[in-house]
C-alpha cells in the first residue's frame, strides 16, 4: 500500500482522516460510493476533449463516464484497495508507475488514477475539474487547504462541476459536510448554482435517524 505522506501544515488533521478512509474501504463501509455513478454529473457536464481532475475519486464509475465523453481523466485516491478494485471490477488492465504517488494507467482508456495523498499530487494544468465527494468529505479546517491545492492544479479558464449538499446541519453533522454558498464562492468565485435536487432518500442513515427532513444535492458550474 502506498503510505500517505503527511504535511506539517495539516498533519494533526489529515492523518486520522486518511487512516479512517483507508480502513472504511477495507471493511466496506463506503456509503458515499455510488455504484451507478452520479446522475447530476451526466445531466450537467457539457465538455469534451478536456483533461479532467477528479480528487478523492474512490472507485466511482464517474471516471468511466467522463472518459466516454472524450476526456482525459485523472483521478486521485488515497486507498490502494479502492484503486485496484476500480480496475478489477471494470475488467480494465493497467500499468503501474511508481513515484511520490503511484500512477495506475489504464492500457485501453485515456484514464489514470494516482494513489496517494492528494496534497502531494503535482501534474500539468488541468482544464476541467469534477468534485462530487472531496470538498464535502473534509472538515472546515481542511477545506480551504484542499481548495487552494486543487486550484493550483487548474488552468485559469478551467471548467468546473462541483457538487455540494445542503441540509440543516444543526440537526446532524457530516460527513458529508454542509458547505455554504458563501464558503464555496470564497474558494471558486467563478462557479454558479446550476441546479439543486432533493437527495433525501440517499442521505446517510445517521442523518435520517437524527430526524433530518431534507437534503439537497447542489450543482455548481463554471
Amino acid at each position: 500500500m502506498v503510505a500517505p505522506l503527511i504535511h506539517l501544515i495539516s498533519a494533526p488533521y489529515i492523518y486520522p482522516m486518511t487512516e479512517n478512509w483507508i480502513e472504511r474501504w477495507k471493511i466496506g463501509t463506503t456509503g458515499w460510493h455510488e455504484p451507478d455513478g452520479n446522475q447530476n454529473l451526466k445531466t450537467h457536464w457539457q465538455w469534451s476533449e478536456k483533461r479532467v481532475l477528479v480528487p478523492l475519486c474512490g472507485k466511482t464509475p464517474d471516471l468511466l463516464w467522463l472518459e466516454s465523453q472524450g476526456n482525459e481523466v485523472v483521478g486521485v485516491e488515497v486507498s490502494e484497495l479502492a484503486v485496484e478494485s476500480f480496475f478489477e471490477e471494470n475488467g480494465l488492465e493497467y500499468e503501474v508507475e511508481e513515484g511520490v504517488l503511484t500512477r495506475y494507467r489504464c492500457t485501453t482508456l485515456n484514464l489514470t488514477i494516482c494513489c496517494g495523498d492528494f496534497f502531494d499530487f503535482r501534474d500539468e494544468p488541468f482544464d476541467a475539474h469534477f468534485d462530487r465527494g472531496a470538498l464535502i468529505a473534509l472538515t472546515a479546517d481542511l477545506r480551504e487547504t484542499y481548495a487552494k491545492h486543487a486550484s493550483s492544479l487548474l488552468a485559469d479558464d478551467a471548467r468546473q462541476l462541483i457538487l455540494t449538499v445542503d441540509y440543516d446541519d444543526s440537526v446532524c453533522q457530516g460527513p458529508p459536510f454542509f458547505v455554504s454558498p458563501g464558503e464555496l464562492l470564497s474558494y471558486w468565485p467563478g462557479v454558479r448554482e446550476r441546479a439543486r435536487v432533493d437527495d433525501t432518500a440517499n442521505a446517510p442513515p445517521k442523518f435520517l435517524a437524527a430526524g433530518l427532513e431534507r437534503l439537497d444535492e447542489v450543482v455548481w458550474v463554471r
